[in-house]
């Protein structure tokens, strides 16, 4: 049996990882718009796509639970079940806005994560914020203006609204993992979740279910292993290694993403859409990397 521990030690190459992690979740999030094109006849509902993003992931994570459940702890049901609602919805949202809109913008929209966990966190765990992250959050939140595109016909920008609030959603998440994380092994977290999620996606997908031809069930299949493998490397590179090191390489998701939709559907993001994604990072940046301007302190 491969010792995923020792191959890890072996490596050990976190820029490496990052990387693969940043590339497998922006191949997820290409797959999941090209299964469920809005524009094909043959499309499979974003619902279908959850759901499998989920299901296929619990496989995998299942098979690794029966050789390794070290660690495991009692769990707290009320918080994986709110931690696994929030994070089933706010994809189920990113995979039907994604399907209408540049994946790039959908992508770059979802950066917005950390900025609404933060300011989540300040109301609900009533952490302080020094000077430097409010200025990065108006950083970020100015890219979202500008991505955003905002006019008064507000069924033409529908869709990148739903992201919008998907990404508000999973910064609901994000809050609910920290606390997870400081109680549960990782493994154990990753398991729950996959579980309740695929268990919350059946009903809503028994109503749009179809069945899938060869190549769109393996582009299903590919999604979920793609996330799961994601969270793996990503968790990988985070082991032994500073923030602050690793969170600049995970931006390039974007770069990737934006590559991928061009081979995928031929879409060359505009100038507005370079500038928005473009303050997001930069203001997401500064939230990760926890900088501190002398001239505020």
């Amino acid at each position: 049996m491969v010792d995923s521990e020792k191959i890890i030690r072996h490596v050990n190459n976190p820029i490496l990882f990052i990387l693969l992690a940043s590339f497998l979740f922006g191949l997820g999030s290409v797959l999941s718009k090209k299964v469920g094109y809005a524009y094909a006849s043959d499309n499979i509902h974003p619902l279908q796509i959850v759901f499998a993003r989920f299901f296929f992931a619990l496989i995998i994570v299942s098979l690794i639970v029966l050789f390794n459940r070290s660690g495991f702890k009692r769990p707290n049901f009320k918080l994986h079940i709110t931690r696994s609602a929030c994070g089933w919805t706010g994809v189920a949202i990113l995979f039907s806005g994604v399907i209408f809109i540049p994946a790039s913008d959908a992508v770059a929209i979802t950066f917005l994560n950390p900025v609404f966990a933060m300011l989540l966190a300040v109301f609900v765990l009533k952490e302080r914020l020094k000077i430097n992250r409010w200025i990065a959050t108006f950083i970020s939140l100015l890219g979202m203006f500008v991505l955003l595109r905002p006019t008064l016909d507000f069924e033409s920008n529908l869709f990148a609204y739903l992201c919008l609030a998907g990404a508000f959603i999973i910064g609901i998440e994000i809050l609910l993992i920290k606390i997870l994380s400081e109680r549960e092994p990782f493994l154990q977290i990753l398991f729950i979740n996959n579980f309740i999620a695929t268990i919350i996606g059946i009903v809503p997908m028994i109503f749009f279910f179809k069945v899938p031809n060869l190549f769109q069930l393996i582009e299903l299949i590919s999604i979920g292993v793609a996330m799961v493998l994601g969270q793996f490397f990503f968790l990988s590179a985070m082991k032994g290694t500073e923030t602050t090191f690793i969170a600049p390489f995970f931006y390039s998701t974007l770069v990737f993403v934006m590559i991928l939709d061009l081979v995928f559907f031929g879409v060359i993001p505009d100038i507005i859409s370079l500038i928005g994604a473009f303050l997001i990072i930069i203001g997401g940046l500064f939230i990760s990397l926890k900088i501190n301007f002398k001239v505020f302190n």
